[in-house]
């Protein structure tokens, strides 16, 4: 029933995704790591309407099939306005706090290179008449007391094509990831690992069939509410939905950061399935390792989302723990492994 996970090919894979950029919605970069890693694998590979990127393997039966979502977009940042000083006001797109990413190299997305510039407060050396004054006194740490500095004229910024609506992203070189012993740190592990995850499983499909039809699919735009997954799973016969994603360590909720996977029981959205839930942590005690039972605020999931708006039946969520979640983030390696190694028990042996 176990399958053996690749490490080194599974971090490999991983740290590519990490440095590419996709905001919600211009997912391009990771679009093309995607296709270049499963096209290879999978007879039917296509990219739907919602821009999300579907894979299908034929399973050798014709039992229930199943979706297995990871997204691929990131939280990011919107041009809101362009000032005539060249200064970029910008949004979040999807949970991204100033406070999370304080001031840094952010790339400004165009249709043609990149245009850098810093995210900025202003100097700290000032009283409350500055942004940053009004900071040091208490005030909340919100986008509106940020800016993109670019060092170039409106104009400039114009002809370089950036305007309202421009996306920007952390830097690449602030992607990077580092590793504190078995621990892998950095930005956007919030999907990218369950991206890693997806095509690992994709990889092992293609060498033997499932007993039932598998869609894994490369999701877009579920940090701004699950718009790709809730169009894309809607769009199959998968009867259940699984999301592949980071689960928040916190004390709340008796999540701790290891080898163990988390089962999330209950979201802000509803309640996960059930059955489908105790089938896992069986085949988990199988395997020899726990999982860990959660339920979670402030959060939802491209199953749990599909689910409330009728484009699955029944939902489930693998989550691997990770700290410091919307930030730079600290995931536990052997919790990813496991979480890989329990989605292909999952998909080999489904529930009857």
């Amino acid at each position: 029933m176990d399958v053996s996970i690749d490490r080194s090919r599974l971090l490999k894979l991983l740290e590519r995704l990490l440095t590419a950029h996709a905001p919600p919605g211009a997912e391009g970069e990771v679009d093309a790591i995607v296709m270049d890693e499963v096209r290879p694998l999978a007879a039917s590979v296509r990219q739907d309407a919602a821009e999300s990127i579907v894979i299908h393997f034929r399973g050798r039966g014709d039992g229930a099939p199943v979706a297995v979502t990871a997204h691929k977009d990131e939280i990011s940042l919107m041009v809101r306005r362009v000032q005539d000083d060249g200064r970029l006001r910008v949004r979040p797109l999807g949970g991204l706090h100033a406070w999370a990413v304080g001031e840094g190299p952010v790339d400004v997305l165009t249709e043609n290179e990149p245009v850098t510039g810093i995210l900025s407060v202003g100097s700290k050396h000032v009283s409350n008449e500055s942004p940053a004054g009004r900071l040091k006194t208490g005030k909340a740490v919100e986008w509106e007391s940020f800016w993109i500095e670019t060092k170039r004229t409106a104009a400039e910024l114009r002809d370089l094509g950036v305007h309202r609506g421009s996306k920007a992203v952390l830097a690449r070189s602030r992607k990077t990831p580092v590793f504190l012993d078995n621990f892998i740190c950095g930005y956007n592990l919030d999907c990218r690992a369950g991206l890693a995850i997806l095509i690992e499983a994709a990889r092992h499909l293609a060498e033997a069939p499932p007993p039932n039809d598998v869609y894994l699919i490369a999701s877009s735009e579920e940090e701004i509410g699950a718009q790709g997954a809730a169009f894309s799973i809607g769009q199959l016969p998968a009867q259940t939905a699984i999301a592949l994603d980071i689960a928040p360590v916190a004390e709340e909720y008796q999540i701790e950061n290891c080898e163990k996977p988390v089962l999330l029981w209950a979201d802000a959205t509803g309640v996960y399935h059930e059955r489908t839930l105790r089938h896992l942590g069986a085949l988990a005690a199988r395997m020899g390792f726990e999982t860990q039972p959660a339920v979670v605020t402030s959060y939802g999931s491209d199953a749990s989302i599909a689910k409330r708006i009728g484009s699955a039946g029944r939902s489930a969520c693998i989550a691997y723990p990770g700290e410091n979640t919307h930030g730079y983030e600290i995931c536990s390696m052997e919790g990813i492994i496991n979480s890989a190694r329990l989605l292909m028990a999952y998909l080999r042996n489904p529930p009857d």
